[in-house]
């Protein structure tokens, strides 16, 4: 896989997909990180030929974040279908536009709340949480096909859960899942998600990348506690592209500079 470079996502105070391309384009980023939680990307709005005139006009390559909800081993079968249905749509945008990571998240389930505290229901019923992820990616193989997409499996703080760790490992052993690794969440977290990510080091071919304190992440470079540089180079070394996820044009515009104050960007 080619390393896309450094990119940004797509942001909510910009008005216009245009907007952003052009933003990116500005900034010498490679990148646009277009998010599914967006109206704009729900598969009846989104216009694939017009981003792929935007893509050539400005330079500027895709990657997409699939929906955070996004749930591959849910227990009722016409929710996971639906589900399913959704990633079969997002895979379908991805390969029309050239994009080469989707981003995901592990649901970790409903949990219930007893005396005793909580007890996560995929746990309790990691048999069949299990055979559901199995029954998924089976459909998931068929469609990714020979697209070359790779859906990419974000680390927000469930890795740590065993029936989490042993869904992505069966993910992970197909070919067609590799790994985000998102530095803020893992530091807000207290490193929860490190050891499973180190373990599969050469499958991080993602990367998210904003600081953090303890109680809040998404924030400019170098503005928290997060080893920015320690990250940078773990990146290039997997050769994986870097997604400057803050939020903002302002945090955004302090971010690059950074980067090309210290030799990362041009």
């Amino acid at each position: 896989m080619t390393r896309l470079g450094y990119g940004m996502p797509q942001l909510i105070d910009v008005d216009g997909l245009e907007e952003n391309f052009r933003l990116c384009n500005e900034l010498g980023l490679n990148f646009i990180e277009l998010n599914c939680n967006l109206p704009s990307c729900q598969p009846e709005m989104i216009n694939v030929q017009n981003l792929n005139r935007l893509k050539q006009q400005y330079g500027i390559a895709c990657t997409i974040h699939l929906p955070e909800d996004l749930d591959l081993g849910h227990f009722n079968r016409h929710v996971r279908e639906a589900h399913l249905k959704v990633l079969e749509e997002a895979i379908g945008v991805a390969d029309r536009l050239g994009c080469k990571i989707l981003n995901m998240h592990m649901n970790p389930g409903m949990e219930f709340t007893t005396p005793n505290g909580k007890v996560a229901l995929y746990e309790k019923y990691e048999q069949q949480y299990l055979a559901n992820i199995k029954a998924s990616l089976e459909l998931v193989d068929i469609w990714l096909g020979g697209t070359g997409v790779q859906i990419a499996i974000e680390n927000t703080g469930e890795l740590d859960r065993g029936y989490i760790q042993k869904a992505v490992s069966e993910l992970l052993k197909s070919g067609r899942f590799c790994l985000t690794f998102d530095v803020g969440h893992d530091y807000l977290s207290n490193h929860k998600d490190l050891e499973f990510m180190l373990n599969h080091r050469p499958l991080i071919k993602h990367f998210h990348l904003h600081d953090a304190t303890r109680e809040h992440d998404h924030l400019p470079l170098y503005t928290g506690e997060v080893n920015i540089d320690k990250n940078l180079n773990l990146a290039a070394q997997n050769q994986a592209s870097v997604l400057i996820e803050v939020k903002t044009v302002s945090a955004l515009y302090d971010s690059v500079t950074k980067l090309k104050e210290k030799g990362y960007l041009h």
